[in-house]
């Protein structure tokens, strides 16, 4: 059960060294809160009384279901926990860590200037001023309030590590959208960010992330260039030239 182990900042480490993005500097994380794990308990003493209605004739078959109920819940949490923003000296990891899975990295020339933006409040409302459907950057959960916005490569090109496209002749510096999630306060993140963006020699990305006030997003896709700059998305008004 070792893989089920919470990652300790030396793993994180691996993992930036590993996609080229040097040192951590700081670690955002989005575990489901106190609501989701309360109900994962209830859940679980619901199926666990369930099979006492008709106990097996030895206590070792009677408590199995219980204890299989327990481990099942236990990797289920740990999935579903895995989600990080890990900031690093030459770009961030977003995306999750569990078992099985690994970040996408992003490096700070992959990333729009001016699109880090933090997000206070009503983060789910993502998806109405996108028009997109499910897609893998976008990092956010039910229990999510919080986080951070920006714009990049698609995860294919995160994954390649290749430059940021222009996407269409009127769009400029445009990307592709990146959501994830913090438990932290949204401004605590994009400050990593800004600052490790400056440590790194890219002066205009940090200015514009410092500088960045955080907002609530009204779900109105009208508000798209206010709340969410430099996303390229199929609804909301024609970006400007």
């Amino acid at each position: 059960m070792s893989w089920l182990m919470i990652k300790t900042r030396a793993a994180y480490h691996r993992i930036a060294q590993r996609a080229g993005l040097g040192d951590v500097v700081a670690i955002h994380h989005d575990r489901p809160g106190a609501g989701t794990v309360t109900a994962f308990v209830i859940v679980w003493l619901v199926f666990s009384g369930l099979t006492f209605i008709n106990p097996s004739e030895t206590a070792l078959l009677a408590i199995a279901p219980t204890i299989l109920f327990a481990v099942i819940g236990l990797i289920i949490y740990a999935m579903l926990s895995g989600e990080r923003l890990i900031v690093c000296q030459g770009g961030v990891l977003i995306g999750s860590v569990a078992p099985l899975l690994k970040p996408y990295p992003i490096r700070f020339e992959q990333i729009v200037v001016g699109s880090v933006v933090p997000i206070s409040g009503n983060i789910r409302r993502f998806a109405k001023h996108t028009g997109l459907p499910v897609m893998p950057s976008v990092r956010t959960a039910w229990w999510s309030r919080r986080g951070v916005s920006l714009a990049g490569p698609s995860p294919a090109e995160a994954r390649r590590n290749t430059a940021l496209p222009q996407r269409g002749e009127h769009a400029g510096r445009m990307g592709l959208p990146w959501l994830i999630g913090t438990r932290s306060s949204a401004e605590q993140a994009t400050a990593d960010i800004a600052r490790a963006a400056g440590l790194a020699g890219f002066s205009e990305l940090a200015r514009a992330t410092a500088t960045a006030a955080p907002r609530a997003l009204t779900g109105d896709p009208a508000d798209n260039d206010m709340l969410l700059p430099g996303i390229f998305t199929p609804v909301g008004p024609e970006p400007r030239g």
